[in-house]
C-alpha cells in the first residue's frame, strides 16, 4: 500500500509514467489519504495537487492583502477621518479661530500667555483647547478631526523641547499637515517657546524643515519682545 499524498506526487506520477513496464501496476493501492484508501495508485490526479497549491497561494495573497489594508488603516486611520470630514464639512464657516497644538507640560503657558491675550484681546480670539473645547464621551479622534481641524480657520502649534520629544504632539502636528493640504489653507501658525538644540530639532527632519523655510514666531519674554509678538501673532491670525 502507498501514500497517495502530494508528497509523493512526482514517485506517484512515476508509476502511471511506466505502468506498461511495471509488474502489478494496477494491483498498487493506496493506503491514505482516507479518501483515496484501497482505490489504485494509477487513479492519482496530478490536478489535485495543483488545485491544493493554488487554493493555499491564493489564500496567503488574500491574507497577506489583507493584513497590509489592515496595517494602512491602522497607521492612516486619523488621516482617512480627515479626509472623510473634509468631504463632510467642506468649507463650513469655522468655530474657532484657530486650533492649538501643544505638550501637556506647556499647557501653563497656554493658559496663563496665550489663553489670556488672545481671547480677552480686542479684537478677541476664540482658540480651540484640548482641556476645554473637546466633548466629554466622545473619541479623542473625533473631537481632534470634528472639534479641532474641522470648526478652526487655522492651527496654531506651540514648538517646545516638550513638543519635539512627545510622540502624540508630532502625531497631530502631521494631521495637521495633512489638514492644510486637503483643506488647501496656509493655516499653520509656529511658535517656539524656547532656543530649541538644532541636534534634537533635527530628530523630527520635516518640521526641521518646515521652521527652516517658513517664518515662524519666537516667544521672548521681554516688555518689547511681548509687544511685537502678540501684534505679529494677530496679524498672522487673522
Amino acid at each position: 500500500a502507498f501514500a497517495c499524498v502530494c508528497e509523493h506526487q512526482s514517485f506517484l506520477q512515476w508509476v502511471k509514467d511506466q505502468r506498461q513496464l511495471l509488474v502489478g501496476a494496477e494491483q498498487m493501492m493506496c493506503a491514505e489519504p482516507l479518501d483515496m484508501k484501497d482505490m489504485p495508485v494509477l487513479s492519482f490526479r496530478n490536478a489535485t495537487c495543483q488545485m491544493s497549491k493554488m487554493i493555499i497561494s491564493v489564500s496567503v495573497v488574500t491574507v497577506l492583502l489583507v493584513s497590509v489594508v489592515g496595517v494602512l488603516v491602522y497607521k492612516f486611520y486619523f488621516h482617512l477621518m480627515l479626509l472623510a470630514g473634509c468631504k463632510k464639512y467642506g468649507r463650513g464657516e469655522s468655530t474657532y479661530d484657530a486650533f492649538v497644538i501643544y505638550s501637556s507640560q506647556d499647557e501653563d503657558w497656554v493658559r496663563n500667555e496665550l489663553v489670556k491675550n488672545l481671547e480677552e484681546g480686542v479684537p478677541a480670539f476664540q482658540l480651540c483647547l484640548h482641556y476645554r473645547d473637546f466633548i466629554p464621551g466622545v473619541a479623542i479622534a473625533a473631537n481632534i478631526i470634528q472639534e479641532g481641524f474641522h470648526k478652526s480657520r487655522k492651527v496654531i502649534v506651540v514648538v517646545s523641547q516638550h513638543f519635539i520629544q512627545s510622540r502624540w504632539c508630532i502625531f497631530e502636528y502631521e494631521i495637521a499637515q495633512t489638514w492644510q493640504f486637503l483643506s488647501s489653507r496656509a493655516g499653520i501658525i509656529f511658535i517656539v517657546l524656547q532656543k530649541l538644540e538644532k541636534s534634537l530639532l533635527r530628530q523630527q527632519v520635516e518640521l526641521y524643515r518646515l521652521l527652516s523655510r517658513n517664518t515662524y514666531l519666537e516667544w521672548e519674554d521681554s516688555v518689547l519682545g511681548r509687544h511685537v509678538f502678540w501684534r505679529r501673532l494677530r496679524k498672522a491670525n487673522h
